[in-house]
């Protein structure tokens, strides 16, 4: 589908009415959560939830809308289900008495193919829509030969379903959202930031998660890692080992020996000290194994040594087999299939033999022509941020699915063409891919828990205040909880600063405390 049909189309969609409906009397709006609801104007009254289902919205059929009842952790809500132009699924859900007057949209991860989990956003009390961007299945086989499919996973089907999920919002409450969000991670942070990007009237502000800046390149990198370890592959059994060794290296760089590595950029571990002096066995590398640990950490070369994408920095390795190591085969890790799904179904076919054909000397090139759809590299935000926009990104540390090397270079190059007061990076010591890890994690980023429901410890209502009452977060508490269980309680807590500021220890109380860090200044 070229550009203009996309714009008239979204236009269409935008200015589409609605068929009248009986209507009931609207219950009354009751804020949930810590943040206070937007001013509700006068609204005429409301129509009963299953009568959604009579929406008249070109090319959408709703094929249900149903009252979901409270359980204890969501209100009752309004579930509207349906499809878009046939192939693009979405669910919008609608607070019954709780909303806000506020808009959420979920990004989802990987190749989205399914409609994201709406909960996060009816909790804090909005009314929220996502969508599987046009495709069911959470492999790559969708896009071969469909270029429309592409597209709408590109990025096509979040700006039209976000403008659908207005249109619904509009007809349930009588009113337009009055602040519309973005909240997503991995893939589903690389959709916020393409929507600010190439819409940046859809939102007033997002959170993106470790995003997918470049996938085209991220893609290739994927293939590379593979590569480079396929002859010395690294076994699950070893990984302990390795994340011990770059601990030991690292820990007490920031001045606290607390099992979690807040700087791993500025680690100089070597992992020659791993090489096994005898015998191979699980508490050493051979070798070869070292070379590919090594290729790990240095990132993707070409045959003239070039340096194409950044490498993972040591520590926190204890997930390599789920993202790179695969169980002795790079090719069972969930990198490796992102990366020979994309260049197979999206570029050479389901014959391509990945492995064998695939190098970065030439591989690059092959590429380019999926840039543009596919991509969320622009870093010119100056149309949102002129509009009020605000954003907030968030990157692990120990991500080893997206090197978190790639976000902080996205967001210099963001300050220098846009600016820096309208966007906040926080990096996130001992984080995997968007959760888990040794470190803090929990802060309400998407899919994630807060321990409280206010602007210092859910980055939801941080971004909300900074919106709305033109306060930009100077740090975000972040808690781990005893064994990753929420009903065992908080073992720690942590403040996570604005990039390039880090948590420093004010040397006094107990290091679980984030009451006895600071933000200041790296080393």
């Amino acid at each position: 589908m070229k550009r203009t049909e996309i714009g008239r189309f979204t236009r269409e969609l935008v200015a589409a009415g609605v068929l009248a409906a009986a209507v009931a009397s609207a219950p009354a709006l009751v804020v949930r959560g810590g943040a206070a609801p937007l001013a509700q104007a006068e609204s005429p009254a409301r129509p009963e939830c299953a009568q959604l289902a009579k929406l008249a919205l070109k090319d959408v059929t709703i094929t249900s809308a149903k009252v979901v009842p409270a359980d204890g952790t969501t209100p009752e809500y309004c579930q509207v289900l349906g499809a878009l132009e046939t192939t693009i699924l979405f669910e919008v859900s609608l607070p019954v008495s709780e909303w806000n007057n506020r808009y959420w949209v979920a990004g989802g991860g990987g190749y989205n193919g399914s409609i994201p989990d709406l909960k996060q956003a009816l909790q804090h009390g909005y009314a929220a829509a996502g969508s599987d961007t046009g495709h069911q299945g959470s492999d790559a086989s969708f896009a071969w030969k469909n270029e429309k499919a592409q597209i709408d996973y590109g990025y096509r089907a979040t700006h039209l379903i976000t403008a659908l999920g207005k249109q619904i919002v509009k007809a349930y409450y009588g009113q337009n959202p009055q602040r519309s969000y973005f909240v997503g991670c991995s893939n589903g942070g690389k959709m916020g930031l393409t929507e600010v990007q190439r819409y940046p009237e859809d939102f007033n502000g997002a959170i993106t998660g470790c995003p997918v800046i470049d996938r085209t390149n991220l893609m290739a990198a994927f293939i590379w890692d593979a590569q480079s370890q396929i002859a010395n592959p690294i076994p699950k059994a070893k990984l302990p080992a390795i994340a011990k060794a770059t601990l030991a290296a690292c820990d007490t760089q920031d001045g606290l020996a607390d099992g979690v590595i807040d700087s791993p950029d500025k680690c100089s571990f070597d992992p020659k000290v791993l090489t096994c002096k005898g015998a191979d066995g699980p508490d050493c590398l051979t070798p070869g194994q070292v070379t590919s640990l090594q290729k790990l950490y240095s990132g993707p070369v070409n045959s003239k040594g070039e340096q194409l994408f950044p490498g993972y920095p040591p520590g926190h390795e204890e997930d390599y087999a789920q993202f790179l190591t695969g169980d002795a085969d790079p090719r069972t890790s969930s990198t490796w299939k992102l990366g020979d799904g994309f260049l197979r179904y999206f570029m050479h076919g389901p014959d391509y033999d990945t492995m064998k054909q695939f190098s970065l000397d030439t591989g690059y090139a092959d590429l380019k022509p999926f840039v543009d759809a596919q991509d969320a590299y622009r870093p010119d935000l100056s149309a949102f941020k002129a509009r009020g926009g605000r954003l907030i990104m968030y990157v692990g540390w120990a991500d080893h699915s997206i090197p978190p090397g790639r976000a902080i270079a996205y967001y210099d190059d963001m300050q220098k063409k846009s600016g820096s007061d309208f966007a906040r990076l926080f990096m996130v010591p001992g984080m995997h891919h968007c959760a888990n890890g040794p470190g803090p994690w929990n802060f309400g980023g998407r899919g994630q828990r807060w321990i409280k429901d206010d602007p210092e410890h859910d980055a939801v209502r941080a971004l909300e205040r900074w919106v709305e009452q033109g306060v930009a977060p100077s740090s975000l508490i972040a808690a781990k909880f005893t064994n990753d269980d929420p009903k065992q309680g908080v073992a720690r807590t942590r403040p996570l600063c604005p990039y390039p500021q880090v948590a420093k220890y004010k040397g006094n109380g107990s290091i679980d405390d984030a009451t006895n860090f600071a933000c200041a200044a790296a080393r």
